[in-house]
């Protein structure tokens, strides 16, 4: 019997959590002691040889299973983890500026919550110099390349110079998106 996606993302969660693969009896053994541990609950070490497929036998594991192992990597249940991966995809209906379709020399003024307000000056090819970092955690002066601004979802900066290195990517307003976008 195949895994179902679901439940290799919480197999996968499981390991990112424990902070190790799990191959060995003895790996076993010690993740069954840290699911214990971490949510007062117990599963047998046989039941997650199950899981994995270390053993041949692999029926379908119980809710009540799948639910102690969603609580383990942080969830409420394994209904809340399950919502977390249905696709939610939509075509958006919002204020959208590209910045291919701006004229060299453009300052983008960006709002998100909490207060967060970033002026960026447009320099061509997707390249912009952010020229007020107000509260955020850009700064001034940094070099940032932004393909487009979607009034309401969150900015992603794939690429980021400061000081001749290059930075993480960044996200801006993650939870709640961009609040207002204007053009000078």
């Amino acid at each position: 019997m195949s895994k179902s996606p679901e439940i290799e993302f919480l197999i996968n969660e499981i390991i990112h959590k424990f902070g190790r693969s799990v191959e060995t009896s003895s790996d076993f053994d010690r993740l069954s002691a840290s699911i214990e541990s971490c949510t007062g609950q117990t599963i047998s070490v046989s039941t997650l040889k199950r899981l994995w497929g270390y053993v041949s036998s692999n029926p379908k594991p119980r809710y009540s299973t799948l639910n102690i192992l969603s609580q383990y990597v942080g969830r409420k249940d394994y209904c809340q983890l399950c919502l977390e991966l249905q696709d939610t995809s939509e075509f958006l209906n919002t204020q959208r500026i590209m910045a291919s379709d701006l004229v060299q020399g453009t300052v983008v003024v960006l709002s998100w919550l909490p207060d967060r307000n970033v002026s960026l000056e447009y320099h061509g090819k997707g390249k912009f110099t952010v020229t007020d970092s107000g509260t955020s955690k850009l700064e001034d002066g940094d070099e940032v390349e932004i393909g487009e601004f979607l009034k309401g979802q969150p900015l992603y900066v794939g690429r980021i110079i400061r000081d001749g290195k290059e930075l993480p990517p960044y996200v801006a307003g993650k939870s709640m998106g961009i609040t207002s976008i204007t053009l000078y």
